[in-house]
């Protein structure tokens, strides 16, 4: 008796399981299904030799204080020539831009390369559309927020700069690019086309006795994430 009272139990919570199943109570959400806003774009990259290791592209969502985003999705680097079509969904209603951006190791937006604001139509019709757009990872805005940024604290924080260096934004590219090091005469700070000929290059890879503080420790990334970023980008200049 209790061994077919046994069977019919298991028969009858298989029964119960199985329904369950059917019923779909236990299946993921569709895409369509998720909620929130949707958006999608197209991207073509340009020098991808450049692509990230320490930080990361992603396609990001934000609030009204920008820096951290909400939700994000990370790209992958392409093959040199392809087209990526980039898709996220679930976006929170309270996101206001859409972004691909460049994330360091906090998760704290560095870069952009992409910026769209959610219009209201866009709201309201559940659906953004980036269309399509080409980033250039050699874009001064990378280089400036990814590798000046880690150098501003002596060089422009405050009112003056050390040797009279400003690497803040706004000023470091007429600081730097095709004027003579005061330090060296020889050289140029950034010499277009030449980064193994520029001083800032000899700076921070130690090749210089000039200079009073060591500046081979200011990258906070891998020597591929920055100074090689950096050589790539002065390289890219027009003589």
């Amino acid at each position: 008796m209790t061994r077919e009272f046994n069977h019919i139990l298991f028969a009858t919570l298989s029964a119960i399981l199985f329904a369950g199943c059917d019923s779909g109570d236990i299946i993921e959400k569709s895409e369509e299904e998720a909620g929130g806003l949707s958006c999608s774009a197209s991207v073509d990259f340009k020098n991808t030799s450049t692509w990230p290791v320490d930080y990361q592209i992603v396609l990001a969502a934000f609030d009204a204080s920008g820096e951290y985003p909400q939700m994000s999705k990370g790209i992958s680097k392409p093959m040199a020539g392809d087209t990526i079509q980039l898709s996220m969904v679930g976006i929170p209603e309270s996101a206001q831009e859409i972004a691909i951006v460049l994330l360091n190791k906090s998760r704290k937006r560095v870069a952009n390369f992409v910026t769209h604001k959610i219009s209201e139509e866009e709201r309201a019709n559940n659906i953004i559309s980036l269309g399509a757009a080409t980033i250039d990872l050699l874009s001064y805005d990378r280089i400036q927020n990814q590798f000046f940024s880690n150098c501003i604290n002596c060089h422009g924080a405050s009112e003056k700069a050390a040797a009279g260096l400003f690497l803040t934004e706004g000023k470091s590219y007429d600081a730097i690019v095709n004027v003579t090091s005061s330090k060296d005469p020889s050289r140029k700070i950034v010499a277009p086309g030449l980064a193994d000929e520029s001083f800032i290059i000899h700076a921070l890879e130690g090749r210089t006795d000039l200079l009073h503080y060591d500046h081979t420790n200011v990258s906070f990334n891998s020597e591929t994430e920055d100074i090689a970023l950096l050589k790539s980008w002065i390289n890219s200049l027009e003589q």
